[in-house]
């Protein structure tokens, strides 16, 4: 529990960015559900334009944070928005795309097998749970990335394999603490949704299609929340075992090609 509150009271040593971080996760939530009730897909809800683009700012955002943390530039603090480099956007989209491309190639090729080859649905079932918990330690090529805002030796998948056996505990219990943090902040939600329904307050001011206010406000706030969990503060609390495991592993990585 001690990573996840100094993870969390890093996040607020700069109290005045979560004014902008909120306005964020407001108008994101804001332009992602009306998109989607002007489109007819409310089903679709945060799988819009509005939501890759939201989704790049805040990323880009966390990379300019966790490189000023991992190199303690101004305190390691929150930074502003315009403290953003250009460079970081651009780098982020390669890594998000070439890592979503091994994801897709994996899943599609665990499917095509089990189409073609073998009858049986465990297959790809178990492919994509593995797949998903390799996924986990792609946040250290992103940790990688914000320490030096370089990409050089990043796009090698070996690297995600490597990277289990030395940061699983240390990662694995940070997940699952901030899992469970985010299970609580979800029941919380509900509860309040069941509050408002109870009183009749959740349909009052209606906005767009089946959209009314409590549903803006109550979707706002669980947004912050996880803007500022899963972008911040759970990146944040995996910098030690970057730092002590995964860092030297890159280093020797790096020699060995060298050498090569």
């Amino acid at each position: 529990m001690a990573d996840i509150n100094n993870s969390y009271k890093k996040v607020y040593e700069n109290k005045n960015i979560h004014i902008g971080l909120f306005i964020v996760a407001f108008l994101w939530t804001v332009c992602s559900m009306l998109f989607d009730a002007a489109t007819g897909r409310p089903a679709n809800y945060r799988q819009n334009i509005f939501d890759v683009l939201f989704g790049l700012f805040v990323g880009a955002h966390s990379l300019q944070f966790l490189h000023n943390a991992i190199n303690n530039i101004n305190s390691g603090v929150v930074p502003d928005f315009r403290e953003i480099k250009g460079k970081i956007y651009w780098d982020m989209i390669r890594l998000d795309i070439v890592w979503a491309l091994y994801a897709a190639v994996i899943i599609m090729a665990s499917v095509v097998l089990y189409m073609t080859l073998i009858d049986a649905i465990i297959l790809p079932v178990i492919v994509i749970i593995l797949t998903a918990f390799a996924g986990i330690f792609v946040y250290y090529i992103y940790l990688a990335y914000a320490e030096n805002l370089e990409t050089k030796g990043l796009f090698n998948i070996a690297l995600v394999f490597k990277f289990i056996q030395p940061a699983f505990k240390d990662t694995i219990i940070k997940l699952c603490l901030f899992i469970l943090l985010t299970l609580f902040a979800f029941i919380i939600s509900v509860l309040i949704y069941v509050a408002a329904a109870i009183t009749g307050i959740d349909k009052i001011g209606n906005i767009a299609g089946d959209y009314y206010a409590a549903d803006f406000i109550v979707i706002s706030i669980t947004a912050y929340f996880m803007l500022v969990t899963w972008y911040f503060a759970f990146p944040y609390s995996l910098i030690d075992t970057y730092i002590e495991k995964i860092r030297p592993l890159l280093r020797k990585e790096e020699a060995d090609g060298e050498n090569v």
